[in-house]
C-alpha cells in the first residue's frame, strides 16, 4: 500500500530541487570559486537544498525523495547547461536524460 503523502512534503522536495539546480549554475558561474559572491551563493543554495530535503523526507520515503531529487536535479542542470552555457549533449546523453525521467516516474509509483 502506498503511503499518503502530504502536499507540503512535495513542496519541500521541489524547493530542494530548485536550490540544488541554482547551486549548480552558481558553481559554474563562480569560475572555479574565483568569483566569491557566486561561490558563497552556491554554498547557501546547497545548504537550502539539504535543509528543504530534510523536511521533505519527514513525509516521503528517503529512497523516493532522493531518487526524485537526484534525477530531476541532474536532468534540469543538464538542460540548463545546454540553454545557458551552450553546452552540447550527445544523443546518448539525451537517452540518459530520458531514462532518468522514466526512472524517477517508476520510483515514484514504487
Amino acid at each position: 500500500m502506498l503511503p499518503m503523502y502530504e502536499h507540503i512534503h512535495f513542496f519541500y522536495l521541489a524547493l530542494s530541487i530548485i536550490f540544488e539546480v541554482i547551486a549548480n549554475i552558481l558553481i559554474k558561474l563562480s569560475n572555479g570559486f574565483e568569483k566569491k559572491l557566486y561561490a558563497l551563493s552556491a554554498m547557501a543554495c546547497v545548504f537550502g537544498a539539504f535543509t528543504a530535503l530534510s523536511f521533505a523526507i519527514e513525509g516521503i520515503r528517503l529512497s523516493v525523495a532522493y531518487a526524485i531529487w537526484g534525477g530531476i536535479g541532474l536532468a534540469s542542470t543538464a538542460l540548463l547547461g545546454i540553454s545557458l552555457f551552450k553546452e552540447c549533449l550527445r544523443p546518448t546523453g539525451w537517452i540518459g536524460i530520458a531514462f532518468l525521467i522514466l526512472g524517477v516516474g517508476l520510483i515514484r509509483v514504487a
